[in-house]
This record gives C-alpha cells, sequence and structure tokens, in this order.
C-alpha cells in the first residue's frame, strides 16, 4: 500500500517499449515524440467540418484537459476539436493524424497509469481524485520536461511525476577493446583539478609493485614481489583504477568502481596532484567522492552523463517523429 507521502509524488517508471521503435532510423508505430516546444495549428474535420487543434508535443508543452470519470472520456477545457483528444478516446488512431507524435503516446499511457493508481488507491487515497463521489471531471495538466521526464497535475495540484525509461535503449557505451587506443602518454595533471591517463602509464607502487595502464586496461607488474595479501591489494587496485577509466571512457557507470578500492584510488589520485575533496576530472569526465564512493558528478539514472545525453538526444529525436 502506498503512504500518503507516496502518492503525492509518485513516480511512475516505464519499463515496456513503445510500439515498434526501429534504432536504425526509423520511427515509432502508433509511437514518436518531438523535442521543440508546442505549437498550435488548425485544420478543418474532414467529417464535421469543424475546426480542429493539431498541437504538436514537445519538450516544454503543456496542456490541460477535462477528464469524465464517467465516459472514461478526455475533452478540451474550451470543448473544441483536438487530436489528442480523439486519440486518447480512441475515436482516431496515430495514423490518422499528422500532428500526433511519440510524445503524445507517452502522455496517453501517463494519464491512464495516473488514474489507475488513483482509483485503485481508494482508502489510502487521501485526495479523493478520479472517485465518483467527489465529482465527475477532473482537470488534468501534462508538463513535458525532456524526453524522460513528464509532471502531471489535477486540478491544479502536482500529483504525478512519470519517468519513461525507454532512452537506455538509445544508450551506445565504447566498446571494451576501445579503451584507451586514442589515450597515449604520461599522466598528466590540469590547472582545473584534473588528470589524464593513457596507454603508456606506470605507477611505482613501492615493494617492486607498478601499475601499467595498457590500451585494453590497468594491470599489475611485480605480482609475487610481496605476500598474498600484497598481491591481492595491487590487484584490487588496479581493478578499481580500471573501472574509473572505462567510467571515463563511456564504458560503464561509475557505481562499478568497487567500494573496497576506492581508497586507494583516491590515494594514488592525490599523489598525482588531485584535491578529491573537491569535484576533480579524469580524461575529462567529472566524479566527486560521495558517500565514501566515486561518482561522476551529474550522473543520472546510473549510467554516465555524457552517454546519457547523447541517448537522451537520440531519443528525443525519435519522440519527434510523426505517428502518420
Amino acid at each position: 500500500m502506498l503512504t500518503k507521502k507516496a502518492f503525492v509524488r509518485y513516480i511512475f517508471v516505464h519499463n515496456c517499449c513503445i510500439g515498434k521503435q526501429s534504432r536504425k532510423g526509423g520511427g515509432f508505430t502508433d509511437a514518436a515524440f518531438q523535442t521543440p516546444a508546442a505549437n498550435q495549428t488548425a485544420g478543418t474535420d474532414k467529417k464535421k467540418g469543424s475546426v480542429r487543434k493539431m498541437g504538436i508535443t514537445g519538450i516544454g508543452s503543456s496542456s490541460t484537459y477535462i477528464y469524465n470519470i464517467k465516459t472514461g472520456k478526455l475533452a478540451t477545457k474550451d470543448g473544441s476539436k483536438d487530436d489528442f483528444v480523439d486519440y486518447f478516446n480512441g475515436d482516431i488512431s496515430g495514423k490518422q493524424s499528422d500532428s500526433l507524435n511519440g510524445y503524445d503516446v507517452r502522455k496517453k499511457r501517463d494519464i491512464n497509469a495516473m488514474i489507475m493508481l488513483y482509483q485503485s488507491m481508494t482508502g489510502s487515497n487521501v485526495k479523493g481524485l478520479f472517485q465518483e463521489k467527489n465529482g465527475d471531471e477532473y482537470e488534468i495538466t501534462s508538463n513535458i520536461v525532456d524526453g524522460v521526464t513528464a509532471q502531471y497535475s489535477v486540478n491544479g495540484e502536482k500529483v504525478f511525476k512519470a519517468y519513461d525509461m525507454n532512452v537506455f535503449h538509445y544508450v551506445d557505451y565504447t566498446p571494451p577493446e576501445e579503451l584507451l587506443n586514442r589515450l597515449h602518454g604520461a599522466a598528466v595533471g590540469g590547472s582545473d583539478n584534473s588528470i589524464h591517463f593513457g596507454a603508456g602509464d606506470v605507477f611505482d607502487l613501492g615493494g617492486g609493485y607498478s601499475l601499467e595502464v595498457r590500451e585494453d586496461g590497468v594491470y599489475v607488474n611485480g605480482l609475487g614481489n610481496g605476500s598474498e595479501d600484497e598481491d591481492e591489494k595491487a590487484k584490487q587496485l588496479a581493478g578499481g583504477l580500471n573501472s574509473l577509466l572505462r567510467s571515463a571512457g563511456k564504458q560503464w557507470a561509475s557505481e562499478l568502481i568497487d567500494k573496497e578500492s576506492t581508497p586507494m584510488i583516491l590515494s594514488l589520485l592525490r599523489e598525482l596532484g588531485i584535491d578529491t575533496d573537491k569535484t576533480f576530472r579524469v580524461n575529462g569526465t567529472k566524479y566527486e567522492v560521495r558517500d565514501g564512493r566515486i561518482q561522476e558528478s551529474g550522473n543520472r539514472f546510473g549510467i554516465q552523463d555524457s552517454v546519457f545525453r547523447e541517448a537522451m538526444k537520440k531519443y528525443e529525436d525519435a519522440l519527434s517523429m510523426t505517428l502518420s
């Protein structure tokens, strides 16, 4: 059961695919999406001869509708014809409109999910939303924040935030064999609390041990020169630094840098002139230490920020494509 605090700002995460999407330049069947802010055009309803609103939904779009819980239908506030309203109500398909796109598919799904959520909460639904005893009609406002996030208000109050995880279909990581193939030269610290690691870097750890950065990863030289415990610590440091460089190289998230090796990595970075008490950059990627872990600064949804931004751009381009 959802608590009061939980449902007031409920987060709905999409885990399914939207329509049938193609990663090779194709769009969606009955789904697509748009980046510019919404604009309104008008057309003629051939069936009825009335003026029909055709809004292009995109980032920054804000739309308000009236939902009737008895009929299960949407309507515009002024009673005019609207392509999304007809699409939501099942009067037209996505292919029958030149203005509908993937944002509209998501908006339809979000609104239905929100209504279903509040109607299923009954006793715990202290707001009484979408309950017949509190009236037949509810004003719903949608705001498209970005390609992933949408905020919904009911009767003027924000009550539902939806995240669309289909963006992860557009994440492209650098192939493992390309970790450092373009990064050669000794580790060099920058004036902006940054450091650049490249293939060929060797770090003397003392006791006959050293770390060597190669094109395909980080290796330990000198295993067997010390105790088994010292061998394990050297390998652990190599593994942690390897994870950090792969995170910086867009191969995986910083969450994969294990906590056990973090103190040794931070010690190495400090020896190389990096102030780890502040934000710092490794091979161009910005990091910070939070809760004893090295984490990418600005990381979103557990994925490298630059990788996520690239995926978001691709996804928003796909969302902007019309359904027709």
